[in-house]
């Protein structure tokens, strides 16, 4: 959990820095989409799993499509809780624990919800336990399933997945496989699990450095940034007997951002939005969104580089990239989103955000609430309406910790000042930035 203050002025100083600069040109029509079935622009309809894959206590992590994920299934839960608001023509599954902002919270919220996101909101269909998911796929046998990751095969079939060849999204996410995309990415070495261990490679990197999962991992779980001998003794323990690369790391950062592309399946690419990233303590914790900024030159042209060498490869999504720009100037890309982004339904936030603001400026994120969603979003009222405070998704469950946690936006009018004080106003009222598990 966040300590407000400090959350205050981070993202104070995170948010301004896209409005440095002139305006860049920017290389690819802007995305049109309104959904999420939009920007997956599918010719049929489909089933959307918003979540990573789960394998049992009886199950080993073996089959077509390993997937490194520690986290337990509230946060997974959680994750695809984000997703609900904006399913458009897709069929959502979702557990038990995700909230369902036009049906689950009260006569009132529910229609609040419907008059404003009408068009956007798509079917919810229910599941329940970590594995139930897979009875819901088998129960709908004509239907594609666009997920983040595809699965084993004895769970979900390949040919399910809304990809011809579901390797691509194992390729493309792939962290060891970047330079594939483009030569702008840090300098780095490729280990095999026994070389790693064998420890010769550190002869020609000393600390610090960052360890990555080549394979693809969630949540942040497959990186680890090593300062010290004892973080490198950590993710050793933590990722042994994997494939992993060493790569530079890049200490004078500038920027840190994330930008989304959306591939039509013709190869066309359009641009969904881009934001800079805030990492608080080496970990992800939101993103801080000008809605009119684009990125720069720099910026552009190795998002567009690696966009059309995965459009070549016949893949289309939503590709997500995460680049730093160093103190340099230099850009690099060091991170691959092949998939929906946790930022993604703030870029379809469209007419609500511009009836309510003159130039929204956004710090997006979870925060927790010591209480049921009706509670949360009645002490909230005159901030939602006002839309300082937009959520796009919540997750409660009675039998955990009576904690809501909810995916929202702050949202103010190009004024830095202002922003700050909204994250101390709603941390007085119990809102506390950060997911709490």
């Amino acid at each position: 959990m966040y300590i407000p203050q400090q959350l205050a002025s981070q993202v104070l100083s995170t948010w301004v820095r896209p409005q440095r600069g002139p305006r860049a040109a920017l290389p690819w029509p802007r995305c049109t989409a309104g959904s999420l079935s939009d920007l997956f622009a599918l010719s049929e309809q489909a089933l959307h799993l918003p979540r990573y894959p789960h394998y049992g206590s009886g199950e080993a992590l073996v089959g077509d499509y390993q997937y490194f994920f520690l986290r337990g299934e509230r946060y997974r839960s959680c994750q695809a809780a984000r997703f609900l608001l904006f399913g458009g023509d897709f069929i959502t599954l979702a557990d038990q624990g995700a909230v369902h902002l036009a049906a689950d919270i009260s006569a009132y919220w529910s229609g609040f919800f419907r008059e404003h996101f009408a068009g956007q909101i798509g079917a919810i269909l229910r599941y329940a336990g970590p594995t139930d998911y897979r009875h819901r796929v088998v129960e709908h046998p004509h239907l594609r399933v666009v997920s983040p990751h595809p699965f084993d095969s004895a769970h979900i079939p390949a040919e399910r997945f809304y990809l011809d060849d579901p390797t691509l999204a194992v390729r493309l996410n792939d962290k060891g496989r970047l330079h594939e995309l483009t030569e702008r990415v840090p300098r780095h070495e490729r280990l095999s699990p026994e070389s790693f261990a064998q420890g010769r490679w550190r002869e020609r990197w000393s600390l610090p450095f960052v360890v990555k999962l080549t394979e693809p991992c969630g949540g942040g779980d497959g990186v680890a940034l090593c300062r010290y001998e004892r973080d490198l003794l950590e993710a050793s323990h933590r990722f042994a007997g994997r494939p992993l690369k060493i790569e530079q790391y890049l200490q004078d950062i500038r920027n840190n951002f994330n930008v989304q592309l959306q591939i039509a399946p013709d190869g066309e690419i359009s641009y969904i939005g881009g934001s800079v990233q805030r990492v608080v303590d080496g970990a992800y914790a939101g993103n801080c969104i000008d809605p009119q900024w684009v990125p720069p030159a720099a910026v552009a042209a190795v998002c567009d580089q690696a966009a059309r060498a995965a459009a070549a490869l016949r893949w289309h999504g939503v590709c997500g990239l995460d680049l730093i720009e160093d103190g340099a100037g230099e850009v690099w890309l060091i991170d691959p989103n092949f998939r929906l982004n946790g930022s993604t339904p703030f870029f379809l936030l469209g007419d609500y955000l511009t009836d309510r603001h003159r130039r929204p400026q956004l710090s997006t994120g979870y925060f927790c609430y010591p209480g049921t969603p009706a509670e949360l979003f009645d002490r909230f009222h005159r901030e939602i309406h006002r839309g300082t405070l937009v959520p796009v998704g919540a997750h409660y469950d009675a039998r955990e910790d009576g904690c809501t946690r909810l995916y929202a936006a702050v949202v103010s009018d190009d004024d830095p000042q202002r922003h700050a004080g909204l994250l101390r106003a709603f941390a007085a009222k119990q809102l506390l930035s950060g997911i709490g598990l």
